[in-house]
């Protein structure tokens, strides 16, 4: 099997297929198969090793993926499986405010026991998996090429991180296997069948995202929740197309806990702790703006946006996304009449609050 799943081909799941179907590995073999022994040392020398179905810890036991999976090369720890893991998903080239809210989501799912599944890339993926080293958790980065190939570059520090913080990179493809754009279909429903929901943070109509709340939704156990967009955000279009056609809506954190079932077991070694409304948790970390909106709702009083934009020295734009990572994580609550706080961190008090005339704020 080292041999097998190291064999150069177009798309591990044909293989897979043939497997499943009762064909001999040792058949589907070819001339250049390499020396299983080489595969062996490659991966040691990557700090990876290579996970089969019947091997303890297999986390695609209980909801294969179609077409199946059969093999997982696994860098750092094993997958915990769909009943200890989330999904948060969207495209590259996502807005601000759309990640700001992938993050805020990455680092409640993690304060709150889950494991966040994405894919690794650029936008809202990477996002959620910072959001998820910020809350204390653990990530899982499902790669669409080998593991030792750093796609995209510029995500190279955050895989690093994940490792170095107990997670999991893994991938259907051998080392040395660079990111192919067939290779990315397959990818996503890997994603989807890692995880107990799929969480979609941003989809324009043709969005690659929509795949993966395919693949979770065409299992009978898997749940589609969707952040919902303005009708003329074309990023949210495949949002919107989504809670159209019956996936659930999501306002904030709260609803997907609440989709997931309150009596959910936290991950061991995770921060899990509420302390707020609905599920807040205690230990759900904030960006250094949201903080310094924080600082100034900490009476409790409602304040408009221009009155904050105010007091904080922040720009609309970014006072616009700090109100939307705090909104999601259950910190505040918006009205007509402005933004009030409905819970605070226990870090967070008048004293943090930066003067207007700061550096940042300029």
């Amino acid at each position: 099997m080292l041999a097998l799943a190291a064999t150069p081909a177009p798309l591990p799941a044909v293989t897979a297929a043939r497997l499943a179907g009762g064909a001999d590995p040792a058949g589907l073999l070819r001339p250049d198969s390499p020396d299983p022994g080489a595969v062996a040392a490659r991966l040691e020398a990557i700090g990876a090793g290579l996970l089969l179905p019947a091997d303890p810890g297999w986390p695609l036991a209980a909801t294969p993926p179609d077409p199946p999976c059969a093999w997982l090369f696994v860098a750092g720890r094993v997958p915990e499986g769909p009943s200890a893991s989330v999904a948060v998903v969207g495209g590259r080239g996502a807005s601000p405010l759309r990640r700001a809210a992938a993050r805020a989501l990455g680092a409640g799912l993690a304060a709150a026991g889950w494991s966040v599944v994405s894919g690794g890339a650029v936008g809202v993926d990477a996002a959620a998996h910072g959001g998820a080293l910020d809350g204390g958790g653990r990530t899982v980065v499902v790669l669409g090429c080998g593991l030792d190939v750093a796609y995209p570059r510029a995500n190279a520090g955050l895989f690093a991180r994940v490792l170095a913080a107990g997670g999991s990179v893994v991938s259907e493809h051998p080392p040395g296997v660079p990111p192919r754009p067939a290779h990315f279909l397959p990818r996503n429903r890997l994603i989807a069948a890692l995880a107990a929901a799929v969480v979609v943070v941003e989809a324009a109509e043709d969005s690659g995202s929509l795949s993966t709340a395919k693949a979770a939704g065409g299992r009978g156990s898997g749940r589609v929740l969707v952040v919902p967009g303005a009708p003329w955000d074309a990023g949210a279009a495949g949002c919107n197309a989504l809670i159209r056609d019956g996936a659930t809506l999501v306002r904030g954190l709260a609803d997907i806990l609440e989709e997931l079932g309150a009596t959910a077991a936290p991950v061991p070694g995770s921060s899990a702790a509420a302390d707020g409304p609905a599920g807040t948790p205690a230990s759900a970390r904030t960006g250094a703006q949201a903080r310094r909106v924080l600082a100034v709702l900490v009476d409790g009083g409602v304040l408009g946006a221009p009155r904050l934009a105010a007091m904080t020295g922040l720009e609309p734009a970014t006072l616009a996304a700090a109100l939307l990572e705090l909104e999601l994580a259950g910190l505040v609550r918006r009205s007509a009449a402005g933004v009030q706080a409905v819970a605070l961190p226990a870090a967070v008090g008048p004293e943090s609050a930066e003067p207007a005339g700061s550096a940042e704020g300029a």
